[in-house]
């Protein structure tokens, strides 16, 4: 049976894209040639690169396609959300490109470069006492009159996210497969929705996730959201407690498979991207540690040559690692 998507006629990629038209980058696709360990010549492999983004994450493509869709009085309301860093920081920077003000809510442990660069973007910086305490205190200023914009559970966020794939079904129309890193899912489910829509079964789009942060693949197993009680990666940026529950509801008719990853793996691939030259976290690089742990079925490279090989992209999602794990990277690359 076909998935149904038709509850989800309103999210509109290409009305996004024209928001974002000359204001975010078009990243690049770019050929991926794996170590020999872990080459397969079956497999033909590109990287989206939004380690390139503007702000160093896809979350900038959320984030202005909120914004630019506030009404005059929701502009002059403010807008506040909750972030480990990106979305922040990606709001930040497209709240003061529109003069909008923003609060951003961060749990005391995000990186302090992540911190940092949210107060040089003009935002008012809270720091609550852990992630879900940043949820409750960002939910708290809303209520008091400031635009939540969700960092993943909300449409204008996921109808940005999915523009990414638009621009990969315009440079590859021909993929077979889409590898996205998975945290609250906003990403993964605009993505995978996007491609679904224009390819149908015949592309495939699979979530990689910590195996110590699971949430989309609980909240699939569930249909429902739910919520993790411990997290156990060290991967920030992949591990919101939950999954939100748009995105499980999308993941659900248009995702054909979550991946878990352990974190070794995933520092490994972040040394490998910032040994070639690339500045990828390690949320960024989740989707290479998949590839090169080997996840890809072997019956999706069955009766694959060289000369017809299996195309596959793995998404690149940012490139914002603290200062510290940048250097040691590069120590070890």
């Amino acid at each position: 049976m076909s998935p149904d998507l038709s509850p989800f006629d309103s999210l509109d990629f290409e009305a996004a894209a024209a928001r974002l038209d000359g204001v975010v980058e078009r990243t690049p696709l770019v050929p991926v040639q794996l170590p020999p360990e872990s080459a397969d010549e079956r497999l033909c492999l590109r990287a989206k690169l939004e380690n390139r983004q503007v702000c160093g994450a896809f979350k900038a493509r959320g984030a202005w396609n909120n914004i630019a869709q506030l009404t005059p009085e929701e502009r002059e309301r403010g807008v506040v959300t909750c972030s480990s860093g990106n979305h922040g920081r990606a709001l930040a920077w497209a709240a003061q490109r529109a003069g909008v003000e923003a609060t951003i809510v961060m749990p005391r442990d995000a990186y302090p470069n992540k911190i940092e660069a949210c107060r040089e973007l003009g935002a008012q910086v809270v720091l609550s006492r852990d992630r879900l305490g940043a949820d409750e205190d960002a939910e708290e200023l809303a209520a008091k009159g400031l635009v939540f914009i969700h960092p993943y559970d909300r449409a204008g966020t996921v109808a940005g996210a999915g523009t990414v794939g638009l621009e990969l079904l315009q440079d590859w129309p021909e993929v077979e497969v889409v590898v996205v890193p998975v945290g609250g899912g906003g990403l993964v489910a605009g993505v995978s929705l996007c491609l679904k829509r224009a390819l149908g079964e015949q592309v495939r789009v699979v979530g990689v996730e910590p195996a110590g942060a699971p949430s989309m693949q609980r909240g699939l197993a569930a249909g429902e959201v739910v919520s993790l009680p411990e997290i156990q990666t060290c991967i920030q940026g992949l591990c919101p407690t939950n999954s939100g529950a748009l995105n499980i509801e999308i993941c659900s008719q248009t995702l054909d498979d979550v991946w878990l990853v352990e974190d070794a793996p995933v520092l490994e691939a972040m040394d490998w991207w910032v040994g070639h030259g690339e500045v990828v976290e390690p949320a960024g690089a989740a989707t290479l540690a998949a590839v090169r742990e080997g996840l890809i079925p072997e019956d999706w490279l069955r009766n694959r040559t060289a000369e017809n090989p299996l195309r596959a992209v793995i998404v690149v999602s940012g490139g914002n690692p603290a200062p510290e794990q940048l250097e040691q990277s590069r120590a070890r690359a």
